[in-house]
């Protein structure tokens, strides 16, 4: 577990700690309140693996794929509208779990029956002087 407590321009130790932290777990999930910078940190840890297309939250499609110049996908989840875990298993949910490939999910609350054991958590809490990261 590390905390980190930076401004949005400070990120990129936050990033550069994620991507290490996960280089062993496929899917990330990104926990906070609205407005906390989850979408913020995506930004961040998606344009540190080469991203440049312009990245929004898919709040309203749930996912957004991209890929990497070396090929790889990324997945980009947006949870916020789902309701039940039934609208997960519609989209095929699990699958993309499973894919082995990255896996960026805001608002991971109502899927975590669904999630692996090996799974890194990023805590955001907005504060006075920032942004508090805990990573688990």
């Amino acid at each position: 577990m590390k905390t980190f407590s930076h401004t949005e321009s400070e990120l990129e130790s936050v990033v550069n700690y994620i991507l290490t932290a996960s280089s062993n777990k496929s899917i990330i999930l990104l926990y906070g309140n609205l407005g906390a910078g989850k979408t913020t940190l995506t930004k961040a840890i998606l344009a540190q693996l080469g991203i440049t297309e312009p990245i929004t939250s898919p709040t309203f499609n749930i996912v957004s794929s991209y890929q990497t110049p070396t090929g790889e996908q990324i997945h980009h989840f947006d949870l916020y509208r789902i309701k039940s875990i039934d609208e997960l298993y519609e989209i095929g949910f699990e699958e993309y779990l499973d894919s082995g490939k990255l896996c960026l999910i805001e608002w991971p609350e109502i899927a975590e029956p669904l999630y692996p054991a090996e799974v890194l958590s990023v805590h955001i809490e907005t504060t006075e002087n920032g942004r508090n990261y805990l990573v688990e």
